[in-house]
């Protein structure tokens, strides 16, 4: 039988933001695989999701690690150098989505989310990049959004943490393709995360005016975490050699009926 995603078997993946959401369904489907797993994040909820997968049988740990700090990044490539050898694939996952618009943003909060957003993104492909240029192959896929084109009112610096994503993707692809990388992002659409549900919550917004949205998605239905994870572990297979600095919306349709 062929593997459905060929490539994958025995590489290690790092997986930043890993915890919980978006990035934990990406660690899971690259597990599904038999890739080995770092999971690079603060959130030390990611402990006790490597312990329960090292229980199962596989090959997962969990890193404690501020993408926004250079020198907690360089700690966490080198455990990670000693403890699988190498890096094959860098999901750069990690990201914050906090409201602001022009006049509610001050710098801290601006500096907050740039910092993680982009700034974290292009330290960890400046501390795995060597890693895969020593090898002559590398897969480096980026977590953007759709708000990366214009974004909301209120999504001012998410929005462009999101579009310098999409630039840094385009210019990493081009510049690190003679060294057979691959660079690519991908667009989540409105995901049903813990994150999101909370925030409706938060909003007092009632079911039917949520069912409401939901009916405006073409396809029907908002994504999972495993929607996202699903293309990420695709772009990373053999099956996805020839695409680098591309970027690939998994939103249902959203961006179809409503072009941001």
């Amino acid at each position: 039988m062929n593997e459905p995603f060929p490539g994958l078997y025995n590489n290690t993946v790092i997986v930043t933001g890993g915890s919980k959401g978006i990035g934990a369904s990406i660690v899971a489907r690259f597990v599904a695989f038999g890739a080995k797993v770092a999971i690079a994040d603060v959130d030390i909820q990611g402990e006790a999701l490597a312990e329960q997968w090292r229980k199962d049988g596989h090959e997962v740990r969990h890193y404690t690690c501020d993408v926004a700090r250079a020198d907690d990044i360089k700690r966490m490539i080198q455990s990670v150098k000693e403890d699988f050898g190498s890096v094959d694939v860098l999901v750069n996952n990690a990201g914050i989505f906090p409201r602001g618009d022009l006049q509610s943003t001050n710098e801290a909060l601006w500096d907050l989310v740039i910092g993680i957003n982009l700034k974290g993104v292009y330290l960890m492909c400046q501390a795995v990049a060597p890693l895969m240029i020593e090898r002559e192959k590398g897969i480096i896929i980026n977590i953007g959004s759709l708000h990366s084109s214009k974004g909301e009112d209120n999504t001012l610096a998410y929005a462009v943490s999101k579009g310098g994503l999409i630039t840094l993707t385009r210019n990493l692809a081009h510049a690190l393709s003679k060294h057979r990388i691959r660079v690519n992002c991908i667009h989540p659409g409105w995901v049903a995360s813990e994150g999101e549900t909370a925030r409706w919550e938060t909003l007092g917004t009632g079911i039917e005016k949520m069912q409401e949205s939901i009916r405006s998605i073409p396809l029907g239905r908002m994504q999972n975490g495993t929607d996202i994870a699903n293309t990420a572990v695709f772009l990373a297979s053999d099956l996805a050699d020839q695409i680098t600095g591309q970027m690939l919306a998994v939103d249902g349709g959203l961006s179809i009926r409503r072009p941001l």
